[in-house]
């Protein structure tokens, strides 16, 4: 007899083996997606006609399809390995490999690149895969305008440039069963799942599955490893094994009408950076976690304790003065590109302001390659380079003060 829901889902799964999406499916059978849907949701099957065009698209026979239960591969108790690719094939990375520490802004890079959302294309229509993505979210998700700080919860701004929006699934409201059926059940109709470890590990981008769910398939980003979150290679794909155990939240999208325009997103990252790196107040008992003018000061007050204590080791310097450039960076680099997305902005100003920032970055790389260094300075070197380093926070301190006051001067358009 036949089972209209277990050929659904043999549809589904011949449809993911072979690379193809709903849409392109669809497509190639002159159907709409809603057709495609109904059959792998198992409200409707497929006409004969249409059938015999599947056999020949899925390289099977029509029984395998239509009798999924008695083919050879169920009977063997086959486990199928999901894997769901890009949407639009994707180029080679050719940006600048580092620094690239944020792990968000890799994984929404990965998000717009499977949708096929990114518009460049290289002479194989490819979409180009750069910094351009990765430096756009680290500002909206505001993440590059803190040290070692992230905001509470993601930005909406964030997938709404891209007509999508995210839930956010808490591991200790399932059941272990009904976590991985989740993460599956997405992945089984053409959609990424991005796993949310609360640990230092590995953020997983997953897009497919094996072991029944237990294991995913993906991409790992890792919080302030640089190589990891360079290395975007959807035919590189990394297996998870044991992945429900940890204490995560699971990142599931859908689309929605419409997309934010991307000047409105800029302009909401802009003003919100702005307040954030104006900020004179500690954030937490960290002094170098969270954000702001702050940050600067309590460096200074780090590197004068020890030049007090006379201290035979450089501790505040590592990993914090490749956190300040890295940060520095690509707020410079957003601010180059609000001159070209937002229309209303004052461009002179803005030239002006990210002319303090190349000063900022200069000082910030000689920060850096002290901090590199720091092992191999004699006690009395050490007091001279803390001294140095001081000098040269707050030449940077005051450099960016005055670069905020242009972009607010700037802003004044947009804003009235």
């Amino acid at each position: 007899m036949l089972d209209a829901k277990e050929t659904g889902k043999q549809i589904a799964r011949l449809r993911i083996r072979n690379k193809y999406t709903q849409e392109r499916l669809a497509e190639k059978l002159k159907v709409s997606p809603q057709a495609v849907s109904k059959w792998e949701n198992g409200k409707a099957v497929p006409e004969v006609a249409l059938l015999c065009e599947l056999s020949k698209l899925f390289n099977c026979s029509v029984d395998r399809m239509l009798n999924p239960a008695a083919s050879v591969l169920r009977s063997m108790d086959f486990n199928y390995e999901f894997v769901v690719k890009p949407r639009i094939p994707v180029a080679d990375y050719s940006g600048p490999e580092w620094p690239k520490s944020i792990s968000a802004a890799s994984a929404l890079t990965a998000l717009k690149l499977f949708f096929g959302l990114e518009q460049r294309r290289d002479n194989k229509n490819r979409q180009i895969n750069d910094d351009a993505e990765y430096i756009l979210q680290s500002a909206i998700t505001n993440i590059c305008f803190g040290y070692s700080y992230a905001p509470e919860e993601w930005v909406h701004d964030s997938f709404a440039i891209y007509g999508l929006d995210y839930e956010i699934h808490s591991q200790t409201d399932y059941s272990e069963n009904e976590f991985i059926a989740l993460a599956c059940n997405q992945i089984e109709h053409g959609y990424p799942v991005v796993i949310i470890p609360k640990e230092y590990t590995d953020m997983i981008f997953a897009v497919g599955f094996s072991d029944y769910g237990q294991t995913l398939t993906g991409l790992g980003f890792l919080e302030g490893d640089d190589q990891k979150n360079a290395s975007l290679n959807f035919d590189r794909l990394n297996q998870y094994a044991g992945w429900y155990k940890l204490d995560c939240d699971m990142m599931t999208f859908k689309f929605i009408n419409g997309k934010m325009p991307l000047d409105k997103a800029c302009t909401n990252a802009l003003s919100r950076g702005i307040t954030l790196l104006l900020n004179n107040d500690q954030c937490g008992e960290d002094q170098m976690q969270g954000y702001g003018m702050v940050i600067y000061q309590n460096w200074c007050d780090l590197l004068r304790e020890e030049n007090r204590k006379n201290a035979d080791q450089m501790e505040c310097v590592f990993p914090h003065a490749f956190i300040h450039y890295e940060n520095k960076l690509r707020t410079k680099q957003f601010f180059e590109l609000c001159i070209d997305i937002i229309a209303d902005i004052d461009k002179e100003l803005m030239a002006m302001a990210i002319s303090q920032y190349d000063s900022i970055l200069s000082f910030a790389t000689e920060i850096a390659t002290i901090a590199h260094q720091r092992d191999s300075f004699s006690k009395d070197l050490l007091k001279e380079k803390r001294n140095y380093i001081i000098e040269m926070l707050r030449r940077s301190s005051e450099q960016e003060r005055l670069a905020l006051s242009y972009i607010q001067k700037a802003m004044a358009n947009i804003c009235n």
